[in-house]
């Protein structure tokens, strides 16, 4: 990530460092076109599309840096609104996603 820009965050990097999950998943979960939920999109969390960029050359897929809190926290929401954790787990998690992204 040396060559990363610093407005942007690698998502697969954010998805193993900061949400501990396989990169596939999260990109499945929040990329239109990943068969998922789209959790980046419109009409979730506080309501407006997150920037989410595909993956280009050699680059993986990136959000804004701006976005970053919001889609962690859209991911562990949706994590807990299928039971894969529970409260205590999801506000654990999105405190440290909070401090974590700030070492990014």
């Amino acid at each position: 990530m040396a060559d990363e820009q610093t407005d942007v965050l690698d998502l697969d990097r954010l998805a193993h460092a900061v949400l501990a999950m396989d990169p596939a998943e999260v990109r499945r979960l929040v990329e239109r076109e990943g068969g998922g939920p789209w959790l980046a999109g419109p009409g979730r969390g506080d309501g407006r599309e997150l920037a989410v960029f595909p993956a280009v050359g050699g680059r993986g897929a990136t959000v804004a840096r701006t976005d970053a809190v919001e889609l962690v926290s859209r991911v562990l929401d949706h994590r807990l609104g299928e039971g894969s954790l529970d409260e205590q787990q999801h506000d654990q998690m999105l405190t440290e996603a909070v401090v974590g992204l700030t070492m990014l």
